[in-house]
């Protein structure tokens, strides 16, 4: 089989937070060519959060390479729960196959996805399930709810998660990103990072702009296609 289209890179910075809660992980199976990727944000500041967010990223990651993004996410569940580690996460995760015509993702909480089009527009994959989000929508208010926006309202333990799927012929590159990237970065810089030949240059790029002095962890993940 040839190889992947995709290739994938990812960077994170702690910021000024006392732990980095942020995770990620990146699986692979040669034979087929399928890349699953997986985004993180532990819920807290707090060595519990980071543990929680490093489990359901290796978990979700390996879980949806072998099945799609949704079960890698019931799988991180599951996991979460016997693991008896108290805190919680937001995540986002998704699959690239050569052989399907759509990127497949899921996710719960307020890690995001944004896909850049052939036609060279960014658009958000995802919406965010927060208390904020909820007000915008059902009220028509526009901008930042900083009281509301971190209160998540769907996560890895809670609640059901969300699936959507992008057509693959017309994307060019995807981000996955914990809020400490879409909270501080404008949408050319994304732009900017994700027409990067190289995907770990423009995670890195990201990563940098969000998080070396920002009030949060920052981690993103790049995919992009190679032809």
């Amino acid at each position: 089989m040839p190889p992947t289209p995709w290739r994938a890179g990812g960077a994170q910075r702690q910021g000024r937070r006392e732990v980095q809660a942020d995770a990620f992980a990146v699986a692979g199976d040669q034979a087929t060519g399928r890349i699953a990727v997986a985004v993180t944000d532990g819920i807290g500041d707090t060595p519990a959060a980071a543990k929680a967010a490093d489990l359901t990223a290796e978990e979700a990651a390996a879980a949806a390479l072998a099945a799609m993004p949704e079960v890698g996410c019931v799988s991180a569940r599951n996991q979460l729960t016997v693991s008896g580690i108290t805190a919680d996460a937001s995540i986002v995760t998704a699959l690239f196959d050569p052989s399907h015509s759509r990127v497949q993702i899921a996710w719960a909480g307020v890690c995001r996805a944004y896909v850049l089009t052939t036609e060279g527009q960014l658009q958000r994959a995802t919406y965010d399930h927060s208390l904020g989000e909820r007000i915008r929508r059902h009220t028509g208010k526009h901008g930042p709810l900083p009281l509301y926006d971190r209160k998540v309202t769907r996560t890895v333990a809670r609640h059901e998660f969300v699936t959507t799927s992008l057509p693959a012929c017309s994307t060019v590159a995807v981000l996955l990103c914990t809020d400490g990237i879409s909270q501080s970065l404008t949408d050319p810089t994304i732009v900017a990072a994700l027409q990067y030949d190289d995907p770990t240059e423009g995670a890195e790029l990201l990563a940098s702009a969000a998080g070396i002095n920002g009030p949060d962890n920052a981690t993103a993940v790049v995919v992009r296609r190679t032809h």
